[in-house]
C-alpha cells in the first residue's frame, strides 16, 4: 500500500512525507461522515423524477455506499493534488491533549474564509489557502497548509508549544467538523473536553449542505431562464425540469493557531471566474481547467 501511495520517482526519504499527504486525503475522503456529505447531492435530486427507475426510492445506506466507492475513485485519480502542500508536525506540550472525531481528517481553509475577495465562493482541494489538519496522537498533529498563504515558524518540519490556547484551537477543528462522535484519550480530562465542547457550539453548523433549486422560467432569445425558487412551492409540473444546485458549507472556528501566520508576499491565482483562486502547484499539475491564470497578491 505504501509503494502505490509513493510517485514512482519518489527518494527513499520521501517516504515518510508522500504518503503522510496522501493518506490524510484518503481519510479525509473515505469515513462515513465524508460519504455522507458525498450523498446529499444524490438525496437533493432524489426530491425530482428520472434519477431512479419508477418504483425504487432513495436508498442513504446505498446512496452512502456509492459515495465511499466514488470516494476512492477521486483518492486513485488525484492523489498527487496534496503533493504541492507542506507538512508541518505539531508537537503539544500544553496541559490540554489533542482529541480526534469520527471525521478526523479536517479540510479547511483561513485564507478563504476570512478574505473579503473570496466571499461567496466555495473551496475544494485545490483552492490557495488550503488547510488539511489531522491529529495522530493526544500529543502529535499532522497539519498541511498551502506555503504561497502560510507560513509556519517550524523547526525541521516540527512545531512545538505549551500554551492550552493554541491546542483548543486545533481541538476545535474536531469539535466543530465531526459527525457525532469526540474520542480523548484520557477519562480525567472529560470535564475540559465538554467544556470545550460547550465553547465550539456557537460556531458548530446545525446544516452542512446548502441546496439552491431554479426552475425553468422564460426563453430570452437562445438562452432559458432559470429562476431560483423554494423547494415547496415547486409544482409538479414544474418538477421535470429543475437546475440543482448543492453546496458545502463550512464552519468558521473562532480562533486559529498563533503559529499560522499569513505569508508576507503571499500569493495565489485566478483568471477571474467562479472557480475561484487556485494553487500554484494544483495548476502546474494540471488539476485546473481553464486558462488566463494570474498571480495575485495576498
Amino acid at each position: 500500500m505504501l509503494q502505490r501511495l509513493l510517485p514512482p520517482e519518489a527518494e527513499p526519504g520521501a517516504l515518510d512525507g508522500v504518503v503522510l499527504r496522501r493518506f490524510m486525503l484518503l481519510q479525509n475522503l473515505r469515513t462515513e461522515a465524508a460519504a455522507a456529505s458525498a450523498s446529499q447531492v444524490v438525496a437533493a435530486m432524489a426530491r425530482f423524477p428520472g434519477p431512479f427507475p419508477d418504483g425504487e426510492a432513495f436508498d442513504i445506506k446505498l446512496a452512502i455506499k456509492v459515495a465511499v466507492e466514488e470516494a476512492m475513485l477521486v483518492f486513485a485519480r488525484s492523489m498527487k493534488i496534496v503533493d504541492d502542500l507542506r507538512l508541518t508536525i505539531v508537537r503539544n506540550r500544553s496541559g490540554t491533549p489533542f482529541m480526534t472525531s469520527d471525521d478526523p481528517a479536517v479540510l479547511t481553509n483561513r485564507w478563504y474564509l476570512q478574505n473579503p475577495r473570496a466571499r461567496g465562493l466555495s473551496f475544494s482541494l485545490r483552492q490557495a489557502g488550503l488547510i488539511l489538519l489531522m491529529p495522530l496522537s493526544p500529543t502529535t498533529v499532522a497539519l498541511l497548509h498551502d506555503p504561497d498563504v502560510y507560513a509556519i515558524g517550524h523547526r525541521r518540519g516540527v512545531v512545538w508549544f505549551d500554551d492550552d490556547a493554541e491546542a483548543e484551537a486545533l481541538n476545535a477543528h474536531q469539535i466543530l467538523n465531526c459527525a457525532a462522535n469526540l474520542y480523548f484519550h484520557d477519562w480525567e480530562t472529560r470535564d475540559r473536553v465538554a467544556a470545550s465542547v460547550v465553547a465550539s457550539l456557537p460556531a458548530r453548523l446545525v446544516q452542512r449542505h446548502r441546496t439552491t433549486y431554479a426552475v425553468r422560467g422564460e426563453e430570452v432569445g437562445e438562452h432559458v431562464r432559470y429562476d431560483v425558487q423554494p423547494f415547496e412551492e415547486i409544482t409538479f409540473e414544474q418538477r421535470r425540469d429543475v437546475l440543482i444546485h448543492t453546496e458545502v458549507l463550512r464552519p468558521q472556528p473562532g480562533r486559529w493557531p498563533a503559529f499560522l501566520n499569513y505569508r508576507r508576499g503571499g500569493q495565489v491565482y485566478s483568471n477571474g471566474s467562479h472557480t475561484g483562486f487556485v494553487r500554484r502547484g494544483c495548476l502546474e499539475a494540471g488539476f485546473v481547467e481553464g486558462t488566463g491564470y494570474r498571480r495575485i497578491r495576498l
